[in-house]
């Protein structure tokens, strides 16, 4: 366990971290290239933003699903077989879009539930190595934050290398590197030495006393509501997915799409950097609770005031809510849930957000297609203030 004096680098230069940092954060880059990716693919190749907005929509229902699963399984067997499958299908059902892009609805669906069903949860695996390697309190703030950070900056370049492929070459191109980046980052992190001592219950050498009994997220008190909270800055983070391509569209310029994901996504990174060295009084829930409101009023903003500078300055804006919600979120996991079972909780935060995100591309992409983009926006907001008000009686009890 570290004592070092609290800091980024300190939390990063613990032994062997960053032999499984580096390749967790080549597999999530994947994730940030692959949205942008297989929109605009599928847009190309069909005409249509609902038919994008409905596979990407069914992709994030079927990890939403499959999330507990694929946690539970890691805790029990270990990192290193769970995760090497779960990189190379995925990856393989991402270069089966590029090769049936044109075929029927129902065909793409499919491929998008194997696709989602098998998305290995590098950030959650991460932050239990972060977990047991730091200590708790500012030593693990500062890791699951430089991890909330860095996975920011991963959705600041994955956005303009997909759009810059995607120019330069074809949607094809960049899809097919998101695919590689998957399939590489997860084999080298299983192989990384913190990763392969996570070996799960079912081979640890300890025993479990008697009744000892691991418990799961979901039954633990105070975290059902942390999670559904959640849901609320993943159905932001859905329709700016879409709704950046769709003014990169209206505007003839894909690179605008790109340019305004890589806002979002720097001013997240720039929001988590600050939120980690702050020692915020605020319980957890009020500090979800306030980012989200904020999260949910700036949103609104952006759809409401026209303006291309309003919409530059409100994506870095929304982006900077966003990572501290969720290095909130694992604060909260970490704290709430037993340890033995903390992918699970972990993969619980993400799947909230992907909940919410998988909801905010299929709603927006219904919308942008009856809508212009700046109302899209405010249907999602309404529908994000929906489920923050029915969560606000349990949120703010004690």
């Amino acid at each position: 366990m570290s004592v070092a004096e609290p800091s980024y680098w300190n939390a990063l230069s613990h032994p062997h971290l960053a032999r499984s940092f580096a390749p967790s954060l080549l597999g999530r880059l994947s994730l940030a290239m692959s949205g942008l990716s297989l929109v605009l693919l599928l847009e190309r190749e069909t005409g249509s933003f609902a038919i994008a907005g409905a596979v990407t929509a069914v992709m994030g229902v079927a990890n939403v699903i499959a999330t507990p699963w694929r946690a539970r399984l890691i805790d029990r067997y270990g990192q290193a077989p769970v995760l090497a499958p779960l990189g190379v299908v995925h990856g393989v059902a991402l270069l089966l879009f590029i090769v049936s892009a044109s075929v029927a609805l129902p065909a793409l669906l499919a491929l998008s539930v194997v696709a989602g069903a098998f998305s290995p949860p590098m950030g959650a695996t991460m932050r239990v190595i972060w977990g047991r390697a730091l200590a708790r309190g500012p030593h693990r703030k500062r890791g699951f934050s430089l991890d909330a950070v860095s996975e920011e900056v991963m959705f600041t370049a994955g956005p303009l290398v997909a759009a810059v492929l995607a120019a330069a070459f074809t949607p094809a191109v960049s899809l097919a590197v998101s695919a590689a980046a998957v399939i590489i980052g997860t084999i080298t992190f299983v192989a990384s030495p913190l990763s392969r001592q996570q070996r799960g219950l079912r081979t640890s050498r300890h025993t479990p006393q008697p009744g000892a009994v691991v418990v799961t997220p979901m039954r633990t008190p105070g975290f059902l509501i942390i999670a559904l909270v959640l849901v609320v800055p993943g159905i932001m983070l859905g329709a700016v997915e879409i709704a950046a391509p769709a003014i990169g569209t209206n505007e003839g310029s894909i690179i605008l799409a790109g340019v305004l994901l890589a806002l979002f996504a720097g001013g997240s990174a720039i929001g988590g950097l600050a939120f980690g060295r702050l020692e915020v009084k605020l319980s957890l829930r009020r500090q979800i609770l306030g980012l989200a409101s904020a999260m949910l009023a700036l949103t609104a903003l952006v759809g409401l005031i026209p303006g291309q500078a309003v919409l530059l300055i409100g994506f870095v804006l929304m982006g900077a809510l966003l990572a501290p919600l969720m290095i909130s979120g694992y604060l909260a996991a970490d704290e709430l849930v037993d340890q033995r079972a903390q992918t699970e909780a972990s993969s619980w935060v993400n799947t909230a957000i992907n909940t919410g995100a998988a909801l905010g591309s299929g709603l927006m992409g219904i919308s942008a297609d009856i809508l212009p983009a700046s109302g899209a926006l405010i249907v999602c907001v309404l529908a994000g203030a929906g489920v923050l008000l029915a969560c606000l009686p349990k949120l703010l009890r004690r």
